[in-house]
């Protein structure tokens, strides 16, 4: 019981570590990808670069693109995020639901003094 107790307790604090990693990484490597086509776009004379962004709204996501290629590369990116957000989302419901189907009822005596009683 303590064991599922603490897992219960610790799941958000590793969730939000790994959201807050996954946030830096991902700035990083958006920043890394610009300068690179940046740099190679002014080694080669061009003036004009493409790209877009995918902003995910809840479960929707938005596409922005400069051009028809990137946006096409950006909605199968932001159909994948999506499928992969609905099913984290569906995989933690499901496991916090048997995490608490698992912890014992209290009783009245328990709730009498938690309530001052």
């Amino acid at each position: 019981m303590v064991c599922n107790l603490i897992g219960a307790l610790l799941l958000p604090v590793v969730l939000f570590a790994v959201a807050f990693l996954l946030i830096v990484v991902g700035s990083i490597l958006v920043f890394l990808g610009m300068l690179r086509e940046g740099l190679r776009a002014h080694r080669e004379g061009r003036e004009r670069v493409e790209g877009g962004a995918v902003v995910v709204a809840g479960p929707l996501p938005i596409v922005i693109g400069t051009g028809r290629e990137s946006a096409k590369i950006l909605m199968i990116l932001a159909i994948a995020l999506t499928v992969i957000a609905v099913a984290v989302f569906l995989l933690l419901t499901w496991g916090m639901t048997q995490l608490v189907k698992s912890l014992p009822l209290p009783s009245p005596a328990s709730i009498g003094i938690a309530l001052g009683v």
